[in-house]
């Protein structure tokens, strides 16, 4: 059960993260990432370059380290704890 929840947090904590990258951002992370569509296939699709995907891949991947680090880190130091 605390597994569910602890599960259950951090699946908020993501939504959470991804609904505060930039528009442009979370659509190139979802077309990437949930969609599983090439790089190449999205800079088609948006009219952008494949650097430019590339990129935005890059700085979202950045933000939601970042932004889940505190989160996992505090999530592992309770684990550890109640272990």
């Amino acid at each position: 059960a605390a597994d569910r929840a602890e599960l259950s947090d951090f699946q908020r904590h993501l939504q959470q993260s991804l609904e505060k990258l930039p528009d442009q951002c979370r659509l190139i992370f979802h077309l990437s990432r949930v969609e599983q569509l090439p790089y190449k296939e999205i800079a088609a699709r948006l009219g952008l370059s494949v650097k430019t995907v590339e990129v935005q891949i890059g700085r979202a991947l950045k933000r939601l380290r970042i932004s889940l680090a505190d989160f996992l880190t505090l999530l592992f130091i309770i684990h550890g704890i109640l272990q």
